[in-house]
């Protein structure tokens, strides 16, 4: 936790430090390659959270997992690299950053399921120091590479240039255990609800900068880009709380975790409520202390904003709720509504307040569903429920997520 703080305080001291150096418009191009490249690590992150899951469980899947990594990597990475110039018109960001990005897939896979299986065997310290690597490499690259690559695209070069260094901080561990076709079955199995909720999240928090980066004005698209940083201090002050209590959920037996899933719901409301409250009083005092005079046209904005991460907060500690359950349909439900938001934004983006709207629409009726759902649904079959013909391999990795492995 302390090293998850500690990554998101640099990002946020890097992020307004470009803000404010480079303007709108150059800092609207980073945040939009830098959501793009959030929205790539989906892969990485679904094996990150495998890894762990079984690594935790004293049945580590390792030598499948980084087979799996560096092919799917590959083919992500030149799948990318193929789309690369048609994309780069789409987004309106340069192709030579998409490839950069191409070429560091295989590193990204790889990487995932190295910090997976270092949570999983709960070797914190060095997992620690790997994410706080990735980031401080990022800042301490900048000032070198703006000497050769003037501008925003220094800032480009220097996070792209960082990502090595961690896959050759945690390296590969030689382990020589088989894994049969039962623990790949497996766990290929726990990945589908894993992926599901991680793509909704990648989708619900990026899709937005990446839109309107696309379809609105540079300078415009620049000022939403900060106004989406202030807002996600929502989200990630809300992810400590379903952080915490996700573990306590999983070990109480089914029936007496109401108590907390109230407490839960109640907490995250509450401190999304204030940070949207203090958006709503001051958002021009915030937006010029934090990003200064030029993103002033995102004051009126930044309420609306936390809103609506306000609403999806309360939705993820829901789902968060279900999942420590073994309940998988809320993982599926906000995939569906977040691809329900990417049509919104397809369907409608002329303004800022367009983009706001649609998200507001849907993130409420993700939040409504998610009630609704928690009252209806029935926890899903776990490993006691399936019949005895299955390996004792998967029976060792019951159901979908005990513990919140997702990395913000």
């Amino acid at each position: 936790m302390g090293a998850t703080m500690a990554v998101n305080l640099l990002n946020y001291g890097y992020a307004l430090v470009l803000g404010r150096h480079f303007g709108p418009a150059a800092y609207g191009s980073y945040a939009s390659f830098v959501a793009l490249f959030l929205v790539l690590t989906l892969c990485p992150l679904t094996l990150q959270q495998v890894a762990a899951r079984f690594a935790a469980s004293g049945r580590s899947v390792l030598t499948y997992l980084w087979r799996l990594g560096w092919y799917s990597g590959l083919a992500g990475g030149l799948l990318l690299a193929a789309s690369a110039i048609p994309l780069s018109r789409l987004l309106n960001l340069p192709w030579p950053w998409l490839i950069g990005l191409a070429l560091l897939m295989p590193w990204f896979t790889l990487t995932g399921v190295l910090r997976g299986e270092a949570q999983g065997e709960a070797r914190f310290l060095p997992f620690g120091i790997n994410l706080v690597t990735e980031h401080l490499g990022k800042i301490l690259f900048t000032p070198l590479t703006l000497l050769f690559t003037p501008g925003i695209a220094g800032a480009v070069a220097a996070t792209l240039l960082a990502f090595p260094l961690t896959t050759l901080h945690l390296r590969l561990r030689r382990q020589s255990r088989p894994v049969d076709a039962g623990e790949r079955a497996a766990a290929l199995r726990f990945a589908r609800p894993a992926f599901a909720s991680l793509a909704a999240q990648a989708v619900i928090m990026n899709s937005d900068v990446l839109l309107v980066r696309a379809f609105l004005p540079a300078h415009e698209a620049g000022v939403y880009a900060a106004v989406s940083i202030i807002g996600r201090v929502v989200f990630y002050g809300a992810w400590a709380v379903s952080t915490a209590i996700f573990p306590l959920v999983a070990a109480r037996q089914e029936g007496k975790h109401r108590d907390l899933l109230w407490f839960s719901v109640g907490l995250t409301a509450l401190v999304s409520g204030a940070v949207t409250l203090g958006c709503a009083l001051t958002p021009t005092l915030i937006v010029n202390l934090l990003f200064g005079p030029a993103y002033l046209a995102g004051a009126a904005f930044i309420a609306p904003y936390a809103l609506i991460t306000s609403l999806y907060a309360v939705s993820n500690a829901l789902t968060n709720h279900a999942l420590a359950q073994d309940r998988q349909h809320h993982a599926y439900l906000t995939a569906v509504m977040a691809a329900f938001q990417v049509f919104l934004l397809l369907a409608r983006h002329r303004s800022v307040q367009d983009v706001l709207v649609d998200q507001l629409i849907a993130q409420g009726l993700l939040l409504v569903s998610s009630f609704a759902l928690l009252r209806l649904g029935r926890p899903a079959p776990t490993s006691a429920d399936l019949p005895a013909a299955r390996s004792s391999s998967e029976a060792a990795v019951p159901g979908a997520m005990e513990k919140p492995y997702v990395l913000q």
